[in-house]
């Protein structure tokens, strides 16, 4: 089953007759500040380090993401993305049945029918904002339920999960038995992710695994770095028994080295999206045919009031390719998601879609 993601412009050009370089992506949520000048100039004074295999164990690479996340070494997993993660993580637990959100990250159904899991949607209503309702959802947790995967914040709908609310789920799922996966992706996009994870909770449940990635966040989705942690050593032995070696390249290796002290960069890319989300959310709410979700992370998530227009087609038309959602379990095609970039594109495409509006 092949998975419909953002960021196929290579699809996009073919499919309508574009050069890649000719559109404007919104459908990929990746940092408009582009490739850390810091990570550049490492790579390019590394360069001879391709002619060697990498570290199988990754030891300075483990050691910089423990540092970053103020933990113990021996709870990092690092991996080739976090999607390899969140599929090892799911092979080694092998799940027999799993509450999942409904919409939510589309591999995590495609990993969990992988290893045979039964799934039990979750679905988010549209009429509270697609946020998770704390009461509803402790009601899912039947005694038949032994995984559940939570994105925080949510991929496409950009809502997150309280962290109140996160640890009241965390224990009752230790009562229960429940393994609990949180992927924290666009977590760094918040204006503070220490008061939404759950990192600090790992010591006390070791049925509880976090996922995090560069890619987004540091704008190198094309070196593909991500990382588990997780204070369940059994299971993290599994992964290690189980994997290939060298999954991760020399360049992705070290730039966790080099960008998880870039603070400088950390730093302005938080101010810059707490400006730039609050204008873009402005900006696509005064447009009536639009109904806009107020974003948390990088994205912004929205349904088309006016269903007699096709956005999709009418956008790339004039270049521009936007994410539709129809492909999510509980969404259609009138849901749509944007990235949000630097102000001179976000201005383009409002202008555009000032002159599909009218």
């Amino acid at each position: 089953m092949k998975v419909k993601h953002g960021g196929n412009i290579y699809e996009a050009a073919k499919k309508y007759g574009l050069k890649e370089g000719e559109i404007l992506d919104y459908s990929a949520n990746i940092n408009p500040f582009g490739i850390p000048n810091v990570l550049k100039a490492t790579i390019i004074s590394n360069i001879d380090v391709i002619e060697n295999y990498p570290d199988p164990d990754y030891r300075d690479l483990i050691w910089s993401i423990a540092k970053y996340n103020n933990i113990d070494k021996d709870y990092v997993l690092p991996g080739n993305g976090a999607t390899e993660i969140i599929f090892q993580i799911i092979q080694a637990l092998e799940p027999k049945r799993t509450l999942l959100l409904a919409p939510t990250f589309l591999e995590y159904e495609r990993a969990l029918k992988r290893v045979g899991s039964d799934i039990k949607y979750h679905f988010l209503d549209e009429s509270n904002y697609f946020k998770v309702d704390k009461k509803d959802f402790l009601k899912e947790l039947t005694h038949d339920i032994d995984f559940i995967i939570l994105c925080n914040p949510n991929n496409p709908t950009g809502q997150i999960v309280e962290r109140e609310v996160l640890v009241e789920i965390l224990i009752e799922c230790r009562t229960k038995g429940i393994n609990l996966m949180i992927d924290e992706a666009f977590i760094e996009f918040l204006d503070d992710e220490g008061a939404n994870s759950l990192i600090d909770y790992l010591d006390d449940f070791p049925n509880l695994f976090i996922i995090r990635a560069l890619t987004k966040f540091f704008a190198i989705p094309g070196l593909r770095l991500g990382y588990g942690l997780m204070s369940n050593g059994e299971i993290k032995e599994i992964i290690l028994s189980r994997k290939e070696p060298w999954t991760i390249n020399c360049f992705a290796s070290m730039s966790a080295e080099v960008l998880l002290k870039d603070n400088e960069y950390i730093r302005k890319s938080k101010e810059f999206f707490k400006i730039e989300r609050a204008y873009m959310y402005e900006k696509l709410r005064g447009f009536k045919a639009l109904s806009v979700y107020r974003p948390q992370a990088n994205y912004i998530f929205f349904r088309m009031i006016d269903k007699t227009i096709n956005l999709k087609e009418e956008l790339i038309n004039r270049k521009i390719l936007i994410r539709e959602c129809d492909n999510y379990v509980n969404l259609d095609k009138s849901y749509f998601r944007v990235a949000i970039k630097d102000r001179e594109s976000n201005e383009k495409l409002i202008g555009v879609l000032s002159e599909v509006f009218s």
